[in-house]
């Protein structure tokens, strides 16, 4: 078994583990700051053993400044080099080769999973060494089983196995339990938004590191502000148009609703809540950019909905009446394309025509009216008609007739008097005529 391990340097919570879930399942906290990874059988998705140490060393740095991580056979081994060889990877099955030039010190770190019951036996243990010249912890691995557990009984004979990979410790699946929230508490208020959002940073990197490693997706962050002079307390939400890891983006939604705030009373403490929902799979060509125009796009309606502004994409949809052929919406867009259906029976073919297909290819106005103007009898008079024969028909079936529907309509071009082109329709009902529409 190879195992990774983590030294944070500074204590964290026992969730921070989360966030090298994307390492392997096989993760494992140990308080205060020691991650454990079993990578076996996922280092090669990285590239071997020294790309899952920089994966690695890269997640950390998003919970601490100062990390290291080592590679070896066992737990134990991983951890006493993580601090004092950090980035070092010992040879599979030849650990002990790693232990050489280190001094007994060293011992105190031999941990692994489960540390040491006390510490004041295994220094006891160093002094006694010293006292026999032994400075080097490769001179230990020497030192027989019998010898060790005469001397020191089980804590003799738990050190020799630790000192020859025989102290077999098990990283069993994660299981994430804790909710994704963070907390924070000012000594000094802070009433400076960049200030704030300096000091929010570190927080966010965890709670999207954890996002990342749970294969989770961000529907919606909300952060609570308290206040320093009173119990006012300033709740935001930030929730883009669709779930995302983006933290930049949510980042700077959260710094434009934050800049809206007349921050008069400074912030003593702050919370951050993130409701997560699965992730989206997409199945990507190798050498296509993850960066792409649609994420691009999601990014500015994110912005523009925050800012209460209806906006999005024109849906182009089945419907022969022109004001009922689209709808607003904030995903990408599909384009609805309708096609002839072939039919083929032993050696004929039949093709059958999809009614009104040609639509979507239909002349329309850049202004469309969403319900039509009818127009009186002088301004009729008024219009002069392009062509006598109506450019399009629109009908419905005879059992649908009715004469408030408007579903029986001959289109027209027509200028009005200032020489502007428009679109208009007679209702072949009743002989009204509307004006549905105005072209550039």
């Amino acid at each position: 078994m190879r195992t990774l391990c983590i030294n944070l340097k500074t204590p964290q919570e026992s969730s921070s583990a989360e966030a090298f879930l994307v390492l392997s399942p096989r993760v494992q906290f140990r308080f205060p700051q020691w991650i454990f990874v079993e990578i076996e059988s996922t280092a090669h998705f990285f590239g071997g053993e020294r790309g899952a140490l920089e994966k690695a060393l890269e997640i950390a740095r998003k919970f601490s400044a100062d990390v290291s991580a080592a590679i070896a056979d066992t737990s134990a081994a991983a951890q006493m080099l993580s601090k004092w060889r950090p980035s070092h990877i010992a040879a599979r099955g030849k650990e002990q080769e790693s232990f050489r030039g280190l001094g007994l010190d060293a011992l105190k770190d031999l941990e692994g999973l489960q540390p040491w019951p006390q510490k004041r036996p295994i220094e006891h243990m160093i002094a006694f060494f010293h006292t026999l010249g032994v400075h080097g912890l490769e001179d230990v691995v020497n030192f027989r089983l019998n010898s060790l557990r005469e001397r020191w009984g089980d804590f003799g004979a738990l050190l020799w196995n630790r000192l020859h990979s025989q102290d077999a410790q098990v990283i069993s699946p994660l299981v994430p339990r804790d909710p994704l929230v963070g907390y924070g508490y000012f000594d000094d208020p802070l009433g400076s938004v960049p200030l704030l959002m300096a000091r929010l940073k570190p927080h966010m990197d965890i709670l999207f590191a954890r996002l990342m490693g749970l294969s989770r997706y961000a529907q919606r962050m909300d952060v609570i502000l308290h206040c320093e002079y009173s119990d006012k307390k300033y709740p935001l939400s930030i929730e883009p148009v669709s779930p995302t890891r983006d933290q930049e983006l949510f980042a700077d939604l959260l710094e434009k609703k934050m800049s809206q705030l007349t921050l008069e009373n400074p912030i003593r403490e702050f919370e951050i809540s993130i409701f997560d929902v699965p992730e989206k799979i997409q199945q990507l060509d190798f050498f296509e950019p993850r960066d792409n125009t649609e994420d691009r796009w999601r990014r500015l309606i994110s912005f523009a909905k925050q800012a209460q502004c209806e906006m999005g994409f024109l849906q182009v949809e089945a419907s022969h009446f022109p004001e009922q052929s689209f709808r607003l919406v904030t995903d990408w867009p599909e384009d609805f394309k309708a096609h002839d259906l072939v039919e083929r029976q032993d050696d004929a073919l039949q093709i059958k025509s999809v009614y009104a297909k040609g639509l979507s290819a239909s002349p329309r106005p850049a202004l469309l009216l969403e319900k039509p103007q009818a127009l009186s009898s002088a301004e009729v008079q008024r219009l002069r008609f392009v062509s006598s024969l109506p450019s399009e028909r629109i009908e419905s079936s005879w059992w649908q007739i009715s004469v408030q529907d408007l579903k029986n309509r001959d289109y027209y071009f027509a200028l009005s008097h200032q020489g502007q082109l428009l679109w208009v329709f007679k209702d072949r009902i009743n002989s009204q005529v509307y004006l549905h529409g105005y072209f550039d």
